[in-house]
């Protein structure tokens, strides 16, 4: 990075640049991007949520060579409030629930799996609304519910 920085470039291409580092490199390496942001473009290459929502302006979601997402990451997460509902579930419930219901992720918790749907309307009672994150915007882009894979109603 340091050699990069010498030419005073103008454009600055990353690659996964705080993988493997640990919390406080992270944030240290962020801030170097977020400065040098400022007077350059720094095209982002990532798979780590978080740096996306902490360092980009722009930000575009890209399966394999196809845009099918393009926008403000908070802008793009305000978009989903209200269509992400979430449920705990036991393990063996999962397969149902995929059926009936157009899930987007599931993490496990606890032993209980934890289900992101998305609707636009409550999908039952035992569901509560989620308050949405860039990761949910990123699933449901890849599982075709919004962008460019989506039913035209909700492309964006």
């Amino acid at each position: 990075v340091a050699v990069a920085l010498l030419g005073n470039p103008r454009l600055m291409i990353v690659d996964e640049p705080t993988a493997g580092l640990d919390p406080a490199e992270r944030v240290r390496f962020l801030n170097l991007l977020s400065a040098l942001g400022e007077n350059s473009v720094v095209l982002l290459s990532t798979h780590i949520v978080d740096d996306v929502s902490e360092l980009c302006t722009k930000m575009a979601i890209i399966d394999h060579g196809e845009i099918l997402l393009e926008a403000e990451p908070m802008r793009a997460v305000d978009e989903m409030r209200g269509r992400i509902w979430r449920r705990v579930i036991a393990r063996d419930e999962l397969e149902a629930t995929e059926r009936e219901h157009s899930v987007i992720s599931t993490k496990l918790l606890g032993g209980r799996t934890v289900v992101h749907v998305f609707s636009d309307t409550s999908p039952g009672a035992a569901y509560e609304p989620a308050e949405p994150d860039l990761e949910d915007v990123y699933f449901s882009t890849m599982s075709g519910q919004i962008g460019r894979r989506a039913p035209a109603q909700f492309a964006s």
